[in-house]
């Protein structure tokens, strides 16, 4: 059986650790979509090559910011009203 609760929760911890890190940024109450998804672009290829790397700690800490940026989309998208499929 899937364990949810603790793969959201180290998920959770380490973009907590980002979010941090990164306190002195601006906030993404108003971010542009188009630029988050840019942005989250970059954090893919940072991703992808601290895995070709093999540094797991790198690869968490982009892994987290791949997410933080996900969830930066998902709450833009959530202040929408929600379109007709």
């Amino acid at each position: 059986m899937r364990d949810y609760k603790a793969l959201l929760e180290a998920g959770f911890y380490a973009q907590i650790e980002k979010l941090q890190e990164n306190d002195h940024k601006g906030d993404w109450d108003s971010t542009d979509i188009g630029n988050v998804v840019s942005l989250l672009r970059d954090e893919v290829e940072e991703l992808t090559q601290a895995v070709a790397d093999k540094s797991y700690r790198d690869a968490r800490r982009e892994a987290a910011d791949v997410a933080n940026f996900a969830h930066m989309i998902i709450f833009v998208c959530n202040k929408h009203p929600r379109e007709k499929s």
